[in-house]
């Protein structure tokens, strides 16, 4: 499915990221994996995954998610080395009891709290940098 994303795409997406503050000491922020498939869905909802795929998050009753294709296609480009400048991470799910997101005035809440152990974020950091050291 992730032939359905543009690596062009989702770098506009972090680039855009309203938080960012040019010069600020610890880089741009990170986006979580369904803040990006929010933006996604927004920029481009006639693109086949929004209009195939839900979002994710609990309740979705599908194990394939926007959020998910999209980590996994930003997670594979950075450990090819074709991401570019578009760096990974992730935070800890421990001691965390809910994650939670809006999109069109619903609450979205992560899946996979209990049985995954992190959730995937990504920011543009320095070009082909890749990962967090």
């Amino acid at each position: 499915m992730g032939h359905d994303l543009d690596i062009d795409h989702l770098r506009r997406i972090l680039v855009s990221c309203p938080e960012y503050e040019a010069g600020h000491h610890l880089g741009r922020p990170f986006m979580s994996a369904y803040q990006i498939a929010i933006r996604f869905a927004e920029a481009y909802p006639d693109n086949a995954l929004v209009r195939t795929l839900p979002l994710g998050g609990e309740g979705t009753g599908s194990t394939q998610s926007l959020a998910q294709q999209i980590a996994l296609f930003l997670s594979q480009a950075i450990a090819r080395g074709t991401a570019g400048d578009i760096e990974g991470g992730f935070i800890s799910h421990a001691c965390v009891d809910d994650f939670s997101f809006r999109h069109q005035d619903r609450q979205v809440r992560v899946s996979g709290l209990r049985t995954a152990p992190a959730h995937s974020i990504f920011r543009i950091g320095r070009a082909g940098s890749g990962r967090l050291s």
